[in-house]
């Protein structure tokens, strides 16, 4: 058990055993400290302030060696600077990387890491993540594994959420809110492109950045959206929720995965069967709910709104903006239409209905990436598909192009996006000389992964009908076969009482005269 510091000393010997500061480092600041605040070294609260103020650490570091923490602040080349989620034995962090590149690592808990099944899904949906690249979807640079610490190196994004703004604003006005939306459609095309579903979009999940700047109006045109928590979901990742929770949304027959306020109809029946046009009627409630202030249903009874989601139409906007322009009603009347039917058929057809109102704001900002931390993950943390996620059965062979040169040979334990090798463009090369024809061999195959919470559902199989069975019939209701029945055993009853008493008396002993 780590022994708290109790003298600036103890802190310094720990510090210098974290390796967060160089000992010379620690010792230079705590001559400082004496000379510019002198006192008795008993004062570790005054020492561990002074490091932050000087910015040698943050105030999560700090806080964790004064209490006799002196490792787990580095990670495969990161360092730990603060704790963005929750969670003892894993969560969100706040890292950076020692090419300056700032990240959000998720890291696995230890106690859902010994789960073969947990492990599995996790690795095979950060290596989804990894494979989406758009200015509007958070992105994820690597997953891997250190000293058998599982993680995954994610975007950071420093922002807030579209929550929290109209928490302070309450309404926006119908441009600005048409503005936002378009950028969740987008993302949101993106993502449906590589056939995934979001499932749970809400302003909570909608990240706007940067930070509004000091003394500027309170406004969003300058914002980028970034749709956040695709596919991982957060109880993956916080050790207090209890293991039999991780496969609930969309394992057990009829369940709800998403938030009321937004949730679609279809979705509330049945998760499994949520496709891209349920994330299009949670991006119409949203929609809703910055123009008119309020969600489109609102109800503390989660029975009776998803009921109301099903059956009623949301209340006209003009109840609750006046300046709306004719012809907006009818295209969000279109995004909360009842039947996925008739509802935009994807996220680019929607974009596309809102264009006519969309009117300026500043463009969507890519992600940005420190250009040696960018060559060193396209470099240096290369690596083939693990065994496990590789296909267990072939595919009949096709013939193959010529033999590409072999790419340099990859570390193992770390995956990066694919996408950002398409930023530099293609190496000049020379003409090739003829070469024989090559023999035929098996193409390598991948197998496309079914990923549980993000897989956007195949088209269902066809579905043979049969006649309806009748209920089986209530014994106390006979039909006529049941009264034939009756009658005939009664017959033959009667009928076999009576013969019986024929032959006893008969066959029976014969009464003796009187005398």
């Amino acid at each position: 058990m780590a022994t708290p510091a109790t003298t600036a000393r103890e802190y310094c010997t720990l510090l210098a055993k974290s390796k967060l500061l160089l000992a010379e480092e620690v010792e230079s600041q705590y001559r400082q400290w004496k000379e510019e605040r002198p006192g008795t070294d008993d004062r570790v609260d005054s020492f561990r302030r002074f490091l932050v103020a000087r910015k040698c650490l943050t105030e999560y570091q700090a806080m964790l060696v004064q209490r006799g923490r002196a490792d787990g602040f580095f990670l495969a080349g990161y360092k730990i600077l603060d704790r963005i989620g929750k969670g003892q034995m894993g969560g969100v962090y706040k890292a950076v990387h020692t090419f300056g590149q700032l990240v959000a690592l998720k890291i696995l808990p230890a106690s859902r890491a010994k789960n073969q099944h947990i492990l599995g899904r996790f690795q095979r949906e950060a290596r989804l993540l990894t494979q989406l690249d758009h200015p509007n979807v958070v992105r994820a640079y690597q997953v891997g594994d250190s000293g058998g610490v599982h993680f995954i190196v994610m975007e950071f994004l420093e922002g807030e959420t579209l929550a929290d703004v109209l928490e302070r604003r309450k309404q926006l006005p119908w441009a600005e809110a048409v503005r936002l939306v378009r950028q969740v459609l987008d993302g949101l095309q993106h993502l449906h492109d590589r056939r995934m579903v979001h499932r749970d979009l809400k302003p909570a999940n909608i990240m706007l950045m940067p930070v509004l700047a000091t003394g500027k109006p309170d406004a969003t045109w300058d914002a980028t959206v970034k749709i956040v928590d695709v596919g991982l979901g957060r109880e993956l990742f916080d050790d207090d929720a209890p293991e039999g929770q991780i496969e609930t949304p969309l394992t057990q027959e009829g369940s709800v995965l998403g938030t009321p306020d937004y949730l679609a109809p279809e979705q509330a029946k049945d998760a499994r069967s949520a496709d891209i046009r349920a994330d299009i009627y949670s991006v119409g409630c949203v929609l809703y709910h910055c123009v008119a202030g309020r969600t489109p249903f609102h109800e503390t009874n989660i029975m009776a709104q998803m009921l109301r989601h099903a059956t009623e139409p949301a209340a006209p906007l003009s109840s609750f903006a006046l300046d709306v322009p004719t012809g907006f009603q009818q295209v969000l009347n279109r995004f909360l239409a009842k039947s996925p039917d008739e509802r935009f058929q994807s996220p680019l057809e929607a974009a596309d209905a809102l264009k006519p109102f969309e009117s300026g704001g500043a463009p969507a900002s890519p992600s940005k990436l420190v250009p040696a931390y960018k060559d060193w993950l396209e470099s240096e943390s290369q690596m083939e598909t693990p065994k496990e996620l590789l296909p267990k059965t072939a595919k009949p062979p096709v013939p193959a192009p010529a033999p590409a040169p072999k790419p340099p040979a990859p570390k193992p334990g770390i995956a990066i996006s694919p996408a950002l090798k398409s930023t530099t463009g293609p190496l000049p090369t020379k003409p090739a000389a003829p070469r024989p024809a090559p023999v035929p061999r098996p193409a390598p195959v991948v197998e496309e992964v079914d990923v549980e919470l993000v897989a956007e559902p195949m088209p269902p199989a066809p579905v043979v009908l049969q006649a309806p069975t009748p209920p089986p019939r209530p014994l106390w209701q006979p039909d006529r076969r049941d009264w034939i029945m009756l009658v005939a055993g009664s017959g033959c009853v009667l009928s076999a009482v009576g013969v019986g008493a024929v032959l006893a008396r008969l066959l029976g002993p014969k009464p003796k005269p009187a005398e």
